[in-house]
């Protein structure tokens, strides 16, 4: 604040004496009714000959006003950066689904996928890659009906040997006969959440070595148990 209102502030306090064993506090806030007690006093003390102009008191009202107003809507965004922060922690542990078809294989582990089949479909092939786009393994899960069905990589490539740990990337297609062409599917992959990236904003999950983005999650389960019979990747 600027004028003689802030003089009269000044001014208070450079004449209120300090209590022995006290320091004086920097950038000390006033309350409401410290500022309106203040500019009272302003406006009984003020010059007969040049009082206080009508736009120059609204302007400080309204000052103070808007300076309370955002002070105000500060602590309660503060407030829920905190309470949002407290609800992502309670994430941990939990099961997640996200989307795209990127999983994590650790010490032959790896996170399960989901899709969902519209139509019976005859045949049905998990194409799995590198992060660099190389096919690792091609497993054939065969004819499935339609609704939800799991598919978990079981960390081998196609000679049987043991995939180093790493990123990899899964492709599913379906098709409806023989002769069809194969559909590629959405796929939904599932697994827990192991913690949370605060260092960025929006947060991120951390899940079996994946960095989630908050848009990409559309389920949470506190039982991580799966609900269907996952099409394990069989040696062939």
């Amino acid at each position: 604040m600027t004028g003689p209102l802030a003089s009269t502030l000044a001014a208070q306090a450079a004449q209120q004496p300090l209590e022995p064993g006290t320091t004086a506090k920097k950038n000390a806030g006033i309350s409401q009714g410290e500022f309106l007690t203040l500019f009272i006093t302003q406006l009984q003390h003020q010059d007969p000959l040049s009082p206080l102009e009508a736009d120059q008191m609204t302007a400080q009202l309204a000052q103070f006003a808007s300076l309370e107003q955002l002070t105000g809507i500060n602590t309660r965004l503060d407030q829920l950066s905190v309470l949002s922060q407290q609800g992502l922690l309670s994430m941990i542990g939990r099961e997640v689904a996200f989307g795209g078809g990127s999983i994590a294989v650790q010490d032959s582990e790896a996170s399960a996928v989901t899709y969902q089949l519209g139509e019976s479909a005859a045949r049905v092939s998990a194409t799995v890659r590198s992060q660099g786009g190389e096919v690792v393994r091609v497993v054939e899960l065969g004819s499935q009906e339609v609704g939800r069905h799991t598919f978990r990589f079981d960390g081998r490539d196609a000679a049987g040997k043991v995939v180093p740990d790493g990123q990899y990337r899964v492709e599913i297609t379906a098709a409806a006969n023989g002769d069809a062409a194969p559909t590629q599917l959405d796929l939904s992959i599932r697994d827990t959440v192991d913690g949370i990236d605060f260092s960025v904003d929006p947060p991120v999950l951390l899940v079996a070595g994946l960095r989630v983005p908050l848009d990409q999650v559309h389920e949470v389960r506190v039982d991580s148990q799966p609900t269907e019979t996952p099409e394990t990747a069989s040696s062939e």
